[in-house]
């Protein structure tokens, strides 16, 4: 049923779907579309949320050392209406160019255990040997359960979900696809935007008007992407307010 996603004006939003035509302005890219959601969004995040110590420890020992990373979100779970789950064949070869030229750390953050299984069991070693993730999570789903409809605790639930995105946040760089907890690591940290790859980029059904873009290429991320973030040092934290 839609709700504030769809119908109410000053809602940001996380993915152009259950919009109404006026909003959706399916005449922009993504990109142009996306940027006054997150410009909105950012500026309530640094002005209202600030995460309390324990859920600052609680990211820091997921992510101990966030200089030179890179953040994967990879939704699985009840994923669905006009978005796409994503395989981990999608997310490999940009893994292995980090890993390739000079990266640290990986970040996993992801509602499902067989993202996981999998990843571990067909990844090669030099990568899997950099994932760090958060430990003894609960709201893993092994199918197409939401992760919040899997009777786990909603507190445990949110906190869980809390500690991916500030950790996703305090990245060097960031993989991902349409989600909710993907924009709110850009709302927490804005400049991560141009150092972000969204491998979702293969358009929307908006009746006749279907606009297609891609993802950037593994060469253009080597090649532009990794350099941006070494201006700024390998940084994490470009203007991350409240952490």
């Amino acid at each position: 049923v839609p709700g504030l996603h769809s119908l109410s004006p000053w809602y940001p939003r996380a993915w152009r779907i259950w919009t109404p035509d006026y909003f959706a302005n399916t005449d922009l890219s993504y990109d142009d579309w996306f940027a006054p959601q997150r410009e909105y969004a950012a500026r309530i995040t640094q002005r209202y949320i600030r995460f309390n110590p324990y859920m600052q420890r609680r990211a820091a020992c997921a992510l101990p050392n966030p200089q030179n990373s890179l953040g994967m979100h990879i939704r699985w779970g009840d994923k669905a209406v006009s978005r796409v789950i994503l395989g981990i064949e999608l997310f490999a070869p940009y893994a292995e160019a980090f890993v390739a030229n000079g990266g640290d750390t990986i970040y996993l953050a992801t509602d499902s255990v067989t993202v996981i299984d999998k990843i571990w069991k067909q990844w090669p070693k030099q990568v899997t040997s950099r994932i760090f993730r958060q430990q003894d999570v609960e709201a893993l789903s092994s199918n197409d359960t939401a992760s919040f409809d899997l009777g786990v605790s909603p507190h445990r639930g949110n906190v869980e979900a809390l500690t991916d995105a500030l950790a996703l946040s305090k990245c060097t760089y960031l993989l991902h696809g349409f989600s909710a907890l993907s924009e709110a690591a850009f709302y927490l940290n804005p400049g991560l935007v141009e150092r972000a790859v969204n491998l979702e980029y293969q358009g929307e059904d908006h009746g006749n008007n279907r606009r297609k873009e891609a993802a950037p290429t593994v060469e253009y991320f080597i090649d532009k992407i990794l350099s941006r973030g070494r201006r700024v040092g390998g940084s994490s934290r470009d203007n991350n307010s409240g952490t």
